[in-house]
């Protein structure tokens, strides 16, 4: 499942993808540029809680939380300006 969205970063709008994707935990979601697939921010269920959040939640509202958090602590911006990619918890 893939969510794209836009984003204003400096002043201008850009487009982003957010996927649901496997890894060392059993779910995680993967934000990335839409233009080149670049991943920018790795948002993990990691701990008992947020593993379980992930199990039980809509696949669809577990990206828009996701899209939401790294919205809402700047990560995106982040990422572009450091290179490096964020990780976080769900």
């Amino acid at each position: 499942m893939i969510q794209s969205f836009e984003q204003t970063i400096g002043g201008n709008p850009m487009q982003f993808c957010a996927s649901l994707g496997e890894g060392p935990t059993p779910h995680r979601v993967i934000i990335s540029r839409a233009d080149s697939a670049e991943t920018l921010v790795i948002l993990d269920a990691s701990g008992f809680i947020s593993a379980i959040k992930a199990e039980i939640e809509d696949p669809e509202k577990l990206i828009a939380n996701a899209i939401s958090k790294v919205r809402n602590e700047g990560l995106i911006e982040r990422a572009l300006d450091t290179g490096t990619i964020q990780e976080t918890a769900l």
